[in-house]
């Protein structure tokens, strides 16, 4: 934990004491601040500092002559103790306006509603403080989940999710909920960006909170801190991180990436086992200079697991690698270890403990990484229990982060349909202009024969591959794909394949489905012929009428079933736009699909010039990245595929309410 600005931090009054010799504070200033009601912040970081400060011998003597060292640390404790309850109730009490993060659509206000309130328990208020949704919407979620929740927990603030021989339950951590019970003024604004809740497989024992980095620091100073206190370098400069997301993966982990703003990236994935979740954080160099002196505060708040509540009625062992805290009985037990280990340490006001790892240095073009983990244990001997984790979990090798490109915020890609004309005339000068990529699907349907006034020349799109734009299949006589065209699909996909090469066109490897319809077997004949990605509509999770669409998830989305974020159409408006573009967030990727700007032929998905040109700057502005379809291969491996190509197009539908079809 962070003390306040003026105070060295707790970790940096454990390793030396010349920062405190030379702050030279008084114990009466400290004293006075209390009694004269001033700030009660300030008030218990003195207090506080001067606790750690009389346990490194560092106390002002001339103060107190006659009291010994212990005493003076014993009082200022207990004082430090009351003004955390003081302020504690100040805390709750202030508005958290900047950690509200409206929900991005139908699917994500659905799961982070179902994480709120039947996994977590919320109130309503704690809801509202989190999203921003008004009353009716909260309380209907209440009606449907609370209902679950009460039926299977068992009792106040617990969870009734238990799987003692199963995976540990993960979740994000939702926000709108301190996740601390105390020394709030150490963690002011917490955000959920790197904080993932970890459900006990205790019956009713609640959940811990790992926020993982919670900060993270190099010879350049504080690189990250997940809430406000201390200022971070970004800060003392003016520059803003924008918040990101937790993303699931297939395999049940949660990952998380962030990129800042001098090109360093960091991330975490999380992955739940029988009674532990194993952690692995890295730190990509993507500056200009190397990284020393790499380390990271990962903080185990223990308030909201049951019988953790009160740190000095449970047990503590703090030794290397491990840090692990038990309940009040002493047989429950919440243990934690990472290997590349900096120091193990506690807070009981939090309560919460630590085992942090550092990095060793990190030259630009590098990455570097550490392991960790949360175990819960049951029984009597937990020191039995350290000696059985350190050769069966410590040993093991360190799986290698991918090559790949972490996953950026506002990452969207553009595709266009249909081989329209003023896709050359209007589109490709803007992106090349803006400096964006995108992919243009070509048919020969229509009347792309004849009607040169509408439909481009193969000249034309020729000129859009020689410009750097990718040219991708979308079959010969935009042929929709259902059980009775299927056996045309092959051959309709080698006549464009064959034009593409006769006009110096590599050979495509990114498909779009005509008219948005999808069908199981297209998918394995689209592997057999080379092809990579393949974008489908929005349908069948939203209705084709409206354009709205779900965010691209790898892993979860089949590469030859990419969804479409968003379809433009002629009533669109710059909030239709903007509401599509910002689902790219926490390893979700907008897939943004047009046709005509204009099209005359296609009245119904026409895009004004105008209009596109206010979507394009928008993007340009706020700092968005817009790539062609094949360029998902920096990002994501088409190999990672899901067994069951349906089952997120089930879920999709089952939280947005729409009627499942397939």
């Amino acid at each position: 934990m962070i003390l306040d600005p003026a105070f060295p931090s707790e970790s940096e009054a454990v390793q030396g004491s010349d920062a405190w010799e030379t702050t030279h504070i008084s114990i009466a200033k400290a004293l006075r601040t209390v009694w004269s009601g001033r700030s009660v912040r300030r008030a218990l970081s003195r207090c506080r500092a001067f606790r750690l400060a009389g346990e490194r011998g560092l106390v002002d003597r001339e103060v107190f002559p006659n009291m010994n060292p212990l005493r003076i640390r014993t009082r200022l404790g207990w004082l430090s103790l009351v003004l955390s309850l003081v302020w504690s109730g100040a805390a709750v009490a202030e508005p958290q306006a900047s950690t509200v993060r409206p929900p991005q659509g139908a699917v994500d206000q659905a799961e982070w509603l179902e994480n709120m309130i039947r996994s977590h328990r919320f109130t309503s208020a704690e809801v509202r403080a989190a999203t921003g949704l008004g009353d009716e919407v909260i309380a209907a979620a209440v009606k449907q989940w609370g209902a679950l929740s009460e039926a299977s927990s068992v009792g106040p603030g617990s969870t009734g999710f238990t799987n003692a021989d199963g995976p540990i339950r993960l979740l994000p951590y939702p926000g709108g909920r301190h996740p601390r019970l105390g020394f709030f003024e150490g963690a002011i604004h917490p955000q959920r960006d790197t904080k993932v809740s970890l459900f006990t497989p205790w019956q009713g024992g609640g959940y811990v909170v790992v926020d993982v980095p919670e900060a993270i620091w190099s010879h350049l100073g504080l690189n990250y801190l997940a809430h406000q206190h201390v200022p971070t370098i970004w800060e003392k400069v003016g520059q803003r991180l924008e918040p990101v997301e937790w993303s699931r993966r297939a395999d049940g982990s949660l990952t998380m990436t962030r990129t800042l703003p001098d090109g360093v990236a960091f991330g975490v994935r999380v992955k739940s086992d029988v009674r532990h979740a194993e952690f692995q954080w890295w730190v990509r160099n993507g500056g200009t200079q190397a990284l020393r002196q790499l380390s990271a505060q990962v903080c185990v708040m223990l308030g909201q697991a049951t019988g953790f509540t009160n740190a000095a009625a449970g047990r503590r062992i703090l030794e290397a690698p491990f840090a692990a805290a038990s309940d009040a009985s002493g047989r429950r037990w919440v243990i934690t270890a990472w290997d590349g280990l900096n120091r193990v340490w506690q807070n009981p006001l939090v309560p919460c403990i630590h085992a942090d790892p550092r990095l060793t240095d990190c030259p630009p073009g590098e990455t570097r990484e550490a392991r960790g983990w949360v175990w819960f244990y049951e029984g009597e001997d937990p020191a039995a229990e350290l000696q059985r984790l350190r050769p069966e979990f410590l040993a093991r090798p360190i799986p290698q982060v991918s090559s790949r490109q972490p996953i950026p915020d506002k990452l969207v890609v553009l595709t266009f349909d249909d081989s329209v004309a003023s896709l050359h005339g209007n589109v490709r000068p803007l992106l090349k202009e803006l400096g964006f990529g995108g992919t243009f699907f070509i048919t020969e349907g229509f009347s792309f024969p004849t009607n040169k006034a509408d439909y481009m020349t193969w000249a034309q799109i020729a000129e859009l591959h020689r410009d750097g734009f990718e040219v991708g299949n979308h079959t010969r006589s935009h042929m929709a794909i259902g059980p009775d065209l299927l056996g045309r699909l092959r051959e309709e996909l080698t006549h464009i394949d064959e034009q593409c090469v006769r006009h110096g066109i590599p050979k495509p490897r990114s498909f779009a489905y005509p008219g948005n319809a999808i069908h199981p077997r297209a998918i394995p004949l689209l592997q057999e012929m080379g092809f990579r990605w393949a974008r489908r509509g929005a349908q069948p999770e939203f209705a084709y009428e409206t354009g709205r669409g779900v965010a691209y998830e790898p892993e979860w989305d089949h590469p030859l079933l990419i969804p479409t974020t968003g379809d433009a159409r002629p009533t669109w408006t710059l909030e239709n736009f903007r509401r599509a573009a910002e689902q790219g967030r926490g390893g979700r990727i907008a897939i943004l699909q047009f046709h005509g700007v204009p099209d005359r032929d296609h009245p119904w998905v026409n895009t004004p010039l105008e209009r596109f040109r206010e979507y394009m700057h928008w993007l340009k502005d706020n700092g968005y990245r817009a790539i062609a379809l094949r360029d998902l291969d920096r990002y994501v491996d088409p190999k990672d595929q899901p067994q069951d190509p349906w089952a997120v197009l089930r879920r999709r539908q089952h939280a947005a309410s729409v009627e499942v079809t397939k």
